[in-house]
């Protein structure tokens, strides 16, 4: 099965109802990458995800290694927003 750009990746919100992009200004790969940062951070900012230190250190490098992939990908300030927690995503324009 192939996936195009416009396949509804199942990102961009979260249960609290959190769309804070437009997934179809974006590749498969690109939601992909900003679904795992997002899915990161909330992790990281979660008191039950992290009981052990060990833990905090492997969400925190998952956290940088995600977001340099983004960054990698075109999506540095996208990634930005998510590191920071902002609802709203800055206007810049994505490769898609």
């Amino acid at each position: 099965m192939q996936a195009s750009p416009r396949d509804n990746f199942p990102i961009g919100g979260d249960s609290n109802g959190r769309g804070w992009y437009d997934p179809s200004r974006y590749s498969v790969v690109q939601r992909f990458f900003l679904a795992r940062l997002e899915r990161m951070v909330a992790l990281n900012r979660s008191p039950e995800g992290r009981t052990e230190p060990w833990q905090t250190t492997l969400i925190s490098r998952a956290i940088y290694s995600t977001y340099r992939d983004c960054v990698a990908i075109g999506l540095a300030d996208e990634a930005r927003t998510v590191l920071r927690g902002e609802e709203r995503a800055p206007h810049s324009s994505a490769s898609a």
